[in-house]
């Protein structure tokens, strides 16, 4: 019970009006003239629209009443005018481009709130699809200018300068005939209601529609992507590329095609409102005009009238903007609140090296039943050279998740020096790994930022880690050395590598870092003979004094490390060294033997 009132509770900080009054104090906290610019365009812009509806009565008038000498008077009294619309509607104008501004800056700031979330959740989420296709519309909702936090927070600060005129309006048209703001009232509310169903209707499909989008962008990417450009042509992937294109494609067409039929039925009663509303005006304008109203008061009710409908119009649609689109703007809020980080971990620093225990340990992915690991028992003993082999599929990366944080066992402990892994913070954790993943990543970020991550640049450490790599050279040729950008997506001039040296540039990253643990996963899988050679011979003295985990599916990483693990799809097979694995004649035996006879086949064939 007391859980399903905290849950309303909790539901209820995202609703329209909690957003909207989160929204003006957040504005207000952001920068505290705003409220004054709020108030200086609502004196502007809320009497701007009654110079419009004043101008054909006093034109008119001046006509009606001074006869031949209305020229005299007519041409000051425009003057005057329109002297008073361009200060009126330049200070309007000018004001409300500082509300946008500063709107535009709070949104920005937003942002980099939701970008600190979004790099520093549990890394489970990450690899989620679902969390994604969830939040799709929520990150969304700091995307642009005119709708989402921005749209909402314009909306609100505009909307008391629309309210003010529609006020004077209505007390104009107030005393002509209180059935034509009845009418008025009653097409507003129904072009309301519309919106709102319209609303209701695309909200309830917007994970559809997200899912939509987000396989359109996938085979969009594929196409425009020039890495797969090569797999493309050589395989003929074009043809399934395109028609899966296609289909994507038809599918949002379906979709918004039966968005836009719910939109132009419920629309209709708008139409019949308005048709209502006009002929009701225009006939007790025109009566009254029979018994004895001015011209110029004709023309001015009838510009009164046409004002103050488009007036509700526009204020009806921005409350039904606001509150169709605080619903996304709630779920960005509550995407920010949300603590997708573990907490009440203990802030532990470690000094040497690591030894990871495995202790019982079950483990399959969120939203999964199938179990990669069953009752893993192993231990990766202090300043151990461990090599973690097997087939592919076999779970090999997914233990490096594990020892690292990415993802927490579904049953049993995993121990970092007789600590349970549940215990630390996960940033505490990332500070004991140089972990170089099988996946490269490089970053349009200078050679100098790729190699020292988010530390203190040494550019003597950063050649240091360079040169264990053999990469210096190539980067010494590098126009701006150090300073070179990578990739050519921030900068025009900049430098790309191929697959093998960026593996090596990766392996430099984690060298550099000097963290306690080295995790290296298929690190050399890019590297041709020659230079996978060479990073073995160097291996030793790049993890000296460390505890080092390499993952390979090739048994030659063997040679070099003390312990081997081996894993098959059913989990731990065999663990041991080099020599008891070969003695017990197991999998481990059998498959050094077919690879060496492999190489040896092509050491004569060389």
């Amino acid at each position: 019970m007391k859980d399903t009132v905290q849950q309303k509770q909790e539901e209820q900080k995202y609703r329209v009006w909690p957003i909207v009054k989160r929204l003006i104090r957040e504005i207000r906290q952001g920068d505290s003239r705003q409220t004054g610019r709020v108030a200086l365009y609502a004196f502007c812009a809320g009497l701007y629209p009654f110079l419009a509806i004043l101008l054909p009565k006093l034109a008119i008038g001046i006509l009606e009443q001074k006869g031949g000498d209305a020229m005299k008077w007519l041409i000051p009294a425009l003057g005057i005018y329109f002297l008073a619309a361009a200060l009126l509607g330049y200070a309007a104008k000018r004001v409300e481009n500082m509300i946008r501004v500063k709107n535009m800056r709070r949104r920005i700031f937003y942002l980099v709130e939701l970008g600190d979330k979004l790099t520093s959740m549990d890394y489970r989420y990450v690899e989620d699809a679902s969390f994604w296709e969830k939040n799709e519309k929520a990150l969304n909702a700091g995307n642009n200018n005119s709708e989402g936090i921005e749209g909402v927070s314009n909306k609100i600060c505009l909307l008391p300068a629309a309210l003010v005129s529609m006020a004077g309006m209505i007390l104009l048209a107030a005393d002509l005939s209180p059935l034509i703001l009845l009418a008025l009232a009653l097409h507003v509310t129904v072009t309301m209601w519309a919106s709102r169903q319209d609303h209701r209707f695309r909200y309830a499909h917007r994970e559809e529609e997200a899912r939509d989008y987000r396989r359109i962008k996938y085979y969009c990417n594929t196409t425009h992507d020039f890495s797969f450009g090569k797999d493309i042509r050589i395989y003929n992937f074009r043809d399934r590329i395109l028609a899966n294109y296609q289909a994507e494609i038809e599918n949002l067409k379906s979709l918004t095609a039966r968005m836009a039929r719910h939109q132009y039925l419920v629309g209709l009663a708008g139409i019949f409102t308005l048709l209502v509303t006009n002929v009701m005006m225009y006939g007790i304008l025109i009566g009254q005009t029979i018994n004895g109203m001015p011209i110029s008061s004709f023309t001015m009710y009838v510009a009164l009238i046409n004002s103050l409908m488009a007036s509700m119009l526009s204020i009806g649609g921005d409350v039904a903007f606001i509150r169709n689109q605080c619903q996304y703007v709630g779920e960005f809020f509550r995407l920010v609140d949300e603590r997708l980080e573990e907490e009440g971990k203990e802030e532990i620093h470690i000094e040497g090296t690591l030894e990871i225990v495995f202790e019982h340990v079950d483990f399959c992915y969120p939203g999964s039943d199938t179990y990669i690991y069953r009752d893993l028992n192993f231990t990766i003993h202090k300043g151990e050279r461990l090599a973690i082999v097997g087939v592919n599929g076999a779970g090999k990366s997914t233990l490096v998740k594990l020892m690292t944080g990415l993802f927490s066992p579904t049953a049993g402990h995993i121990y970092i020096n007789g600590m349970d892994i549940e215990r630390f913070r996960k940033k505490d954790l990332y500070r004991l790994y140089s972990a170089v993943f099988q996946d490269v990543n490089i970053l349009a970020f200078p050679v100098r930022e790729n190699v020292t991550g988010g530390g203190e640049a040494d550019d003597a450490r950063v050649q240091e880690a360079l040169e264990k790599v053999g990469l210096w050279q190539k980067v010494q040729e590098m126009p701006e050395g150090l300073n070179q950008m990578m990739l050519k997506v921030i900068d025009e001039n900049g430098t790309d590598l191929s697959g093998g040296q960026r593996q090596k540039l990766s392996i430099a990253r984690g060298l550099y870092k000097d963290a306690p643990m080295v995790i290296m996963d298929e690190p050399t899988a890019s590297l041709d003979a020659l230079a996978e050679a060479e990073i073995y011979e160097n291996f030793s003295d790049m993890v000296k004094g460390k505890t080092a985990v390499y993952i390979s599916h090739r048994l030659a990483s063997t040679k070099f490390c003390d312990r081997i693990a081996l894993f098959d799809r059913d989990g731990l097979k065999e663990y041991g060294s080099h020599e008891e694995l070969m003695a017990l004649e197991g999998e481990y035996y059998r498959m050094f033997t077919v690879q060496g006879k492999y190489y040896q086949q092509e050491h004569a064939e060389l």
